[in-house]
């Protein structure tokens, strides 16, 4: 009892201690709107000077009123945290680590600018940690979060439903191919708000206090039937290792039955639905996304390319036979070391490791197991683990600073308040002083040769960088330089792949040559050989080793050149070969149905329909939410007079892109080859107000007028 009150105490001091007048009267209602705008933070990412592979329901100019908030949100918690009386916050630092890495990568990248609004949005998360850590323990502050995250979070998954069952917006449901996203982009990132939303709403659904149960419930149930409709694989497996943590956590060995029957389930699950709602076309192209990030690692191993650099990179660096574009790396560990180097991967390892000793040092002093505390960690650990095959910005930047915090301050509610000196060990085990001695020695070696490598490449690459950058200033000659000096110590792959491009470049095509001889046999080695025989004009060679390439960018280049000079049988021919390749690699199905989609216009135009048929199924086949391949079919079908088969080819277009011009126009040509003008000319009129230019809808209008 004595104890206790001790604590209570202690409680009220350290209470008192952070201030309950001034500034910090505003904290609950502040940290409140944070977290009821997490939802939206995903419309960030349109501010982004790349392409966004989605499609945001806020406008621009409400995204840039978000962020006015934002700042204005971290501008106030800052003052308060520094005018207000200091407590130790002993997470703060480390994983303040990871925006000065961002920043440091970015200064000595390839454009600062591009990456400076995301260097600003991490530093706030590591405000927004620390203001959590600061003052939770303030009246109303605990409880105002946890119902503006409840709240908040049942709102957006309702959203979502909603959005799927009216399929609406039509781009929205036709991108994520009748996914649930709601404001989110894509359903990934979905999936990772709910990951961390599930447990801590399922901790609170137990919880004393009723108001906060029944929100919970109802959150729970709405994000529940919201995240099966994501069809994530990646959030699934993100979702079962959550759950997983959470059980063992609580339960201790005596869950561990419960974990492996999850697993499997897991397992079977993914099995089962691997394709539900994705487009078999999109299987396995990560992995070629994954061996560029590695290209990219392996020449910039110190400080990486910049934060947001890795799309222009990629350009430059990805495989012959990759993917054409990629934002990021689809791993965030891959996207770190891709962006921010060495030093990325460090600062990232530190934070996550004095989070995790925090956490551990304050979880065994606690009175009770927190289901708060040990949810919150559980959505941690699950979006850690679907974060190893996706980089998803939500995660980043709303939820990992933000919810490590308020794990490590639910347990020290739930704890004894005692100073973190106890709680953490009072020492820390000594290193000797010669293993110390060699284990700097050793990191200076290595960071001394990934500096190397990374001003070498940086040099090689200057072209690519922003005219202000420090990289543009570097003569390229140095990079040729150092990597000859490289190559006499180290002949590595990548290091005989960068000087044969630069004799490419010089056109000293001898020594490109013998650089390519030195590459193990595969694409990269066929596509030097290509482009050297392509500079000597020996055009076949060329065609050859861009076929043993698989570079469909160069080999439909020749195609087209073919197509254009009338020779229609060797273009066909040539797209046959190409098909046969792809197909070989197995990791770009989306560039083979590709293939047999020219491959069919091609054999319409030598007027082979039956051929053309079989090419356009084939192309469905491997990507059946792909509508041009569709419409092809249908127009097939109308011109040979088979207005069923064009019906179901149109319909099936419409069902997947209720916004498709073409689509509805070709419903209309399908019901004017049944004869039935009058669905036809109302057909005409929805084309028309979706899209008035578009071909099918003005050959539609052509037929009615005739």
């Amino acid at each position: 009892m004595e104890a206790q009150d001790r604590a209570r105490g202690t409680r009220e001091v350290r209470t008192r201690a952070v201030g309950t007048d001034g500034l910090t009267r505003g904290i609950p209602a502040v940290l409140g709107i944070a977290f009821l705008s997490i939802p939206l933070f995903p419309a960030f990412i349109t501010l982004a000077p790349t392409a966004v592979p989605g499609i945001s329901l806020l406008p621009r100019t409400a995204t840039l009123a978000l962020l006015l908030v934002a700042f204005a949100i971290a501008l106030y918690c800052g003052v308060t945290l520094a005018t207000s009386r200091r407590e130790p916050l002993p997470t703060v630092l480390p994983l303040a680590l990871f925006p000065i890495a961002a920043a440091v990568a970015a200064l000595l990248g390839f454009d600062a600018l591009r990456s400076a609004l995301f260097i600003a949005i991490l530093a706030g998360g590591v405000i927004w940690h620390a203001t959590v850590l600061r003052f939770f323990r303030l009246p109303h502050v605990a409880a105002t979060i946890y119902r503006c995250f409840l709240a908040s979070g049942a709102l957006a998954a309702a959203l979502a439903v909603v959005m799927v069952v009216a399929k609406s917006p039509a781009g929205i449901y036709t991108i994520g191919h009748g996914r649930a996203i709601g404001t989110f982009i894509l359903p990934g990132e979905l999936a990772g708000y709910l990951i961390v939303y599930i447990p801590v709403a399922f901790a609170l659904a137990v919880a004393p206090q009723r108001d906060l149960r029944l929100l919970a419930r109802a959150g729970l149930i709405v994000a529940a039937i919201a995240f099966v409709l994501t069809f994530s694989r990646a959030g699934y497996a993100g979702m079962a290792a959550a759950i997983a943590f959470f059980v063992f956590m609580y339960h201790g060995r005596r869950g561990a039955g419960f974990v492996v029957a999850l697993v499997a389930a897991t397992i079977v699950t993914l099995g089962v639905v691997f394709n539900a709602h994705h487009d078999p076309s999109e299987n396995f192209t990560r992995l070629s996304i994954w061996q560029a990030a590695w290209g990219i690692i392996e020449r910039f191993p110190l400080i990486g390319v910049g934060p947001f650099e890795f799309g222009p990179m990629y350009e430059l660096l990805r495989l012959p036979d990759g993917e054409p574009t990629a934002l990021h790396a689809h791993s965030f560990p891959l996207t770190v070391a891709a962006e921010m180097g060495l030093i990325g991967i460090a600062a990232v390892l530190l934070g996550c490791w004095r989070v995790v000793a925090v956490f551990r040092a304050r979880l065994r002093v606690a009175r009770v197991r927190s289901a708060v505390a040990i949810g919150i960690a559980a959505g941690l650990v699950g979006t850690s683990v679907q974060g190893l095959v996706d980089t998803l910005s939500v995660v980043i930047f709303a939820l990992w600073f933000p919810f490590t915090a308020l794990a490590l301050a639910a347990l020290e509610d739930e704890s004894p308040m005692v100073p973190d000196a106890a709680v953490t060990p009072r020492t820390t085990p000594r290193l000797d002083r010669r293993v110390a001695v060699v284990t700097i020695l050793a990191a200076l070696i290595v960071a001394g040769a990934a500096g190397f490598v990374q001003l070498a490449s940086a040099a090689s690459f200057a072209r690519a960088a922003a005219p202000y950058s420090l990289v543009a200033h570097l003569p390229p000659e140095l990079g040729s330089r150092m990597y000859g000096a490289l190559e006499r110590v180290a002949p590595l792959p990548f290091v005989e792949a960068m000087l044969a491009d630069d004799a490419l470049r010089r056109g000293d095509l001898a020594a490109a040559a013998e650089h390519a001889a030195r590459l193990p046999a595969g694409t990269l080695r066929s596509e030097d050989e290509a482009r050297i025989a392509l500079a000597r004009s020996h055009r076949d060679e060329a065609l050859a080793s861009f076929l043993d390439a698989g570079d469909d960018r160069a080999l439909q280049a020749a195609a087209s050149e073919l197509v254009a000079a009338g020779r229609l049988r060797a273009a066909y021919d040539l797209e046959e070969r190409i098909g046969q390749r792809l197909a070989a690699a197995k990791t770009r199905p989306n560039a083979v149905a590709d293939s047999w989609w020219r491959l069919g216009r091609l054999a319409v135009r030598l007027n082979d329909p039956r051929a053309a048929e079989r090419d356009y199924a084939r192309a469905t086949e491997l990507a059946p939410f792909n509508t041009k391949y569709l419409i092809d079919a249908g127009m097939l079908a109308l011109q040979e007079h088979r207005a069923d088969a064009a019906r179901s080819a149109f319909a099936r277009a419409n069902e997947i892109d209720a916004a498709s011009a073409d689509a509805v126009a070709g419903l209309g040509l399908a019901a004017l080859e049944r004869g039935d003008r009058a669905e036809a000319q109302r057909l005409a009129e929805r084309a028309a107000q979706l899209e008035p230019r578009a071909a099918v809808v003005r050959r539609l209008q052509q037929r009615l007028q005739s």
